[in-house]
């Protein structure tokens, strides 16, 4: 039994109480031992706090790449037809209160810690009767339950960590699961192929329930474990009703989210109207965006060898773009400057080899993340040493972040078109560190 204090009262103590709570997201190696009891943690406070989401429609989504912009696609389409959402994500870009969105608007640290005061009691219980100490994503996602149900929203979003069946938020039964598309991440949790990856994670696919799988090279393994799991597989292409000018990979995530609402609601399919409605409302933050300045830059939070070679393709035409409104030509043509910052379990090597597709390759200042995961920027440095080799370009490598930031400004005062890309929490620092607070 593990002595745990109550919850604080104030924001400025949140973070020294959360750390008494197991964060996998802070931790390495991640190896399966370490999730051990997998959901059965969270489902225990649950069932102490006597929280149940049979009166709801719930979604869980998992996948590799793409399901925070899913999760976001549900919560507008959804919203187009009125109708009140509750979202569970991670990570976050800024603070905390991302992680919960309720109608679309983040829930403020005024309602977080009332509901973890809620909560307590069912910690003491817990721990009282001998239960494991849940980790931190078992208590958020218990929490999110709590201000959900509290909140009476009818619709739960749940965006899976990083793995599938032992995930925090596969102890609540889901109506429809959601696969997006697979990637290489988290080999030493999930498999060293993609293969592997996609079989872990359609593990969430619930018996009885459909299971919406992204088309790809994957799917068949995920439509043949979803089979073996008593759920109905369903191979997702590109919907129709999806207006032409969105992206692949948003034609992809939005596809998903359509056909999970069809199964959700089959009496009353969104129209292409209603789709092109919630695309024009869209706020796609840290996914291949553009921050105003200044100066302007574009932002992305790829993190995986295919989400790579998508920011490849869009900082490829930023940059002409860029060339053109400047009038650059020929010899003038600007090569623009790139800030990369990764994590260490995320398979540096192949996904910054995608790089390689970029003609010429651009400026780059390398950046340590300051978590405990963050790869350290002489690491990546290091492996873009097959992607700059031929080139003659040798990488910048910060001491700091705010080194980082400054470098980027540095470029673009003399010129340069500059983006930055790597992983969601250098997402969040450059986003931050770019707008004001009120826009951050």
């Amino acid at each position: 039994m593990v002595n745990i204090s109550p919850p604080p009262d104030f924001p400025a103590g949140l973070p020294d109480w959360l750390a008494s709570f197991t964060n996998w997201e802070k931790q390495l190696p991640l190896d399966r031992g370490r999730r051990e009891w997998g959901p059965l943690r969270c489902r225990k406070l649950l069932d102490w706090a006597g929280l149940s989401t049979d009166s709801c429609k719930v979604i869980q989504v998992a996948g590799s790449k793409g399901k925070g912009s899913t999760v976001l696609w549900l919560e507008a389409l959804l919203s187009i037809r009125g109708c009140e959402t509750a979202a569970l994500t991670s990570p976050h870009l800024i603070s905390l209160e991302e992680r919960i969105r309720i109608c679309r608007n983040p829930v403020p640290f005024e309602k977080l810690l009332p509901g973890l005061h809620r909560l307590y009691p069912a910690l003491l219980a817990g721990q009282a009767a001998g239960d494991p100490l849940p980790t931190f994503f078992d208590l958020w996602t218990a929490l999110f339950i709590e201000i959900a149900l509290s909140e009476k929203i009818p619709y739960l979003l749940l965006e899976v960590g990083l793995g599938g069946p032992l995930d925090s938020t596969t102890a609540i039964p889901h109506d429809v699961g959601i696969l997006t598309t697979i990637d290489l991440e988290h080999t030493a949790l999930l498999g060293d192929t993609c293969e592997e990856i996609a079989a872990e994670k359609s593990k969430i696919a619930r018996d009885g329930k459909p299971l919406i799988i992204a088309s790809g090279e994957t799917s068949a393994v995920s439509s043949e474990v979803a089979t073996s799991r008593g759920a109905i597989p369903v191979i997702c292409e590109r919907d129709p009703r999806i207006p032409e000018e969105v992206s692949a990979i948003q034609s992809t995530n939005a596809s998903l989210a359509l056909r999970a609402l069809d199964h959700l609601c089959p009496e009353s399919p969104l129209t292409s109207e209603e789709t092109e409605l919630a695309w024009n409302q869209l706020e796609l933050q840290g996914r291949l965006e553009v921050v105003p300045g200044p100066p302007e830059l574009l932002l992305d939070g790829a993190h995986t060898p295919a989400s790579i070679r998508a920011f490849v393709d869009e900082f490829s035409r930023y940059r002409d773009r860029f060339n053109r409104q400047q009038g650059y030509t020929g010899s003038n043509l600007k090569s623009g400057a790139l800030l990369l910052g990764m994590l260490r379990d995320k398979k540096p090597e192949e996904t910054l080899s995608e790089l390689k597709r970029l003609n010429p390759l651009p400026h780059i200042c390398t950046l340590g993340i300051p978590v405990p995961r963050g790869m350290d920027g002489e690491a990546i440095a290091e492996a873009l040493v097959p992607v700059t080799a031929a080139s003659g370009i040798t990488p910048v490598v910060a001491g700091s972040p705010e080194e980082g930031f400054d470098w980027l400004r540095k470029m673009a005062a003399i010129g340069e078109p500059i983006a930055a890309t790597g992983s969601m929490y250098l997402a969040g620092m450059v986003r931050q560190a770019w707008l004001p607070a009120s826009q951050a």
